[in-house]
């Protein structure tokens, strides 16, 4: 008796699927499920991620068909090899939504805050603005077809280049968007921080430092919300550049 699995496999092959070829495509969608925090992270189920990446192989495994027909080396091996290939795309489409979250982190620094609380969709314990920007920006990645643009980077991955070195080229640029993002309230800071020097040097002799210290606060807060229309269009422009 023929079993489920080869009936299921026999089934897809004669409809067209090539399921060597899906394989190594859901291997090189699956980076880019598990990383990204659109794709929900620890607020969906493994296997629910794993459908998700099931969804990025059916549309891009037929432009692997050709690595399938002719293996040079085990499916293992190349499934790994795959893998590797997909990780520059992942950080790629990654590297902005973190960003996000650690200016959120920076406006809660800034204000005194040392609360953090532990959100499916971000990894560790963030700042409860960092899961604010982080979710901004994971709905503008979902709304501009970040989505479709993963899978259309996916699909055109080449085979050349180092993966590693590009996926450290696409942190390098995180780095550079972050301080993009956070160079705004540090300016905001420090001009802050000389007016409270001022006041109380002006105050002096009588302490008004107890009264500074919340208004310090209130001053990021105010900053966060001049500052952050022009977080989410640099977000949207980054967004839109990467996969």
């Amino acid at each position: 008796m023929p079993s489920v699995v080869g009936t299921l496999a026999d089934a897809l092959e004669r409809s067209g699927v090539d399921l060597a070829a899906l394989g190594l495509a859901w291997a090189r969608a699956m980076p880019t499920v598990a990383i990204v925090p659109a794709f929900g992270l620890r607020a969906l189920p493994t296997p629910a991620r794993a459908l998700i990446g099931l969804a990025f192989a059916a549309s891009i495994f037929p432009a692997l068909a050709p690595v399938a027909a002719s293996p040079r080396l085990p499916w293992v091996l190349l499934a790994a090899a795959e893998l590797a290939r997909g990780l520059p795309v992942a950080v790629a489409a990654a590297v902005p939504l973190w960003a996000a979250t650690m200016a959120g982190g920076l406006a809660d620094a800034l204000r005194g805050s040392q609360e953090t609380s532990s959100a499916p969709t971000v990894e560790g314990r963030a700042t409860p603005l960092g899961v604010v920007v982080s979710l901004l920006a994971s709905a503008i990645f979902l709304t501009t077809g970040g989505p479709a643009r993963a899978a259309a980077a996916l699909a055109l991955q080449p085979t050349g280049p180092d993966p590693l070195l590009a996926a450290a080229s696409d942190l390098v640029g995180g780095i550079e968007l972050a301080v993009a993002l956070g160079g705004p309230l540090l300016a905001a800071a420090v001009v802050v921080e000389i007016a409270a020097a001022l006041v109380a040097r002006a105050a002096s002799p009588a302490q008004v430092h107890a009264l500074l210290a919340p208004l310090r606060g209130l001053a990021a807060l105010a900053v966060m919300a001049l500052v952050l229309e022009r977080v989410a269009a640099i977000l949207g422009r980054e967004i839109a550049l990467r996969p």
